[in-house]
């Protein structure tokens, strides 16, 4: 397999709280991997450890064949070659759309104007913003076109790897659909992802993997028809009863 991202023992504590205790896993190229698990399992810390947004207390996180956990590691210059969608958007509320992609290319890339606005352009099409809304502020875009378009901005960059936190948990339910079929397009295009999420449907569709997190540990891990129906662990068998319960398996 052509590693892509891989995790090695990752702990994480605040205070006496132990949130991350020992994670290691791989990620290959072209690959759709996703994480389930309850509130409080961790999902959203591992995430900001793999970019070091948090950094570790313990463990290994390479890139490729770069550890960006070394101390001698531009993490900066190494974080522009990993997408991030957070669950809230994250966009500057004074771009526009366009703006919001392209901030990226011209200020941490620094491409000119020109070329930064073919690629954003391309970007926005590719998780099907139309040019109607290019010059649209995030307060006049529907919560399903703002994920949209953070999508587009972390697409932009040509990342080595896209991680997903929860993406479609702030959205409402009839804005989903449109967020979801945007990821599963880019699965199916082998773009390299991380998703933690609850939507069962998605995972089932796409997913190569899914890593199932309770209390701090990945508990159970395997293909995504095998960790749904037929779990091994009796939490995961609950947690899933559970969220089919709530969600109804949502395609």
């Amino acid at each position: 397999m052509d590693v892509v991202l891989r995790a090695e023992d990752i702990h994480k504590s605040y205070g006496k709280t132990k949130v991350l205790k020992g994670i290691s896993f791989e990620v290959g190229r072209g690959e759709t991997k996703v994480i389930c698990g309850p509130s409080g399992a961790g999902k959203s810390t591992l995430l900001r450890c793999l970019n070091l947004l948090t950094r570790p207390d313990k463990g290994r996180v390479w890139l490729e064949d770069v550890e960006l956990t070394s101390p001698s590691v531009n993490i900066n210059k190494m974080r522009q070659r990993i997408g991030f969608v957070f669950q809230e958007f994250n966009l500057f509320n004074h771009l526009t759309a366009l703006d919001n992609v392209m901030i990226g290319l011209t200020k941490v890339k620094k491409l000119p104007k020109d070329e930064a606005r073919r690629i954003a352009k391309e970007a926005l099409l590719t998780v099907h913003i139309t040019e109607d809304l290019w010059n649209k502020y995030p307060a006049q875009l529907s919560g399903g076109q703002k994920q949209r378009v953070a999508i587009a901005r972390a697409l932009a960059m040509d990342p080595v790897i896209i991680l997903y936190d929860e993406p479609t948990s702030a959205l409402d339910p009839h804005l989903i659909g449109e967020v979801l079929e945007v990821m599963k397009e880019l699965a199916r295009r082998k773009v390299t992802g991380l998703v933690v999420t609850h939507e069962i449907g998605f995972a089932l569709s796409v997913a190569d993997e899914i890593m199932f997190m309770y209390n701090g540990k990945i508990v159970e891990r395997g293909p995504p028809k095998e960790v749904v129906f037929n779990p091994k662990h009796e939490v995961t068998a609950r947690f899933f009863k559970r969220i089919s319960e709530l969600y109804g398996g949502r395609k």
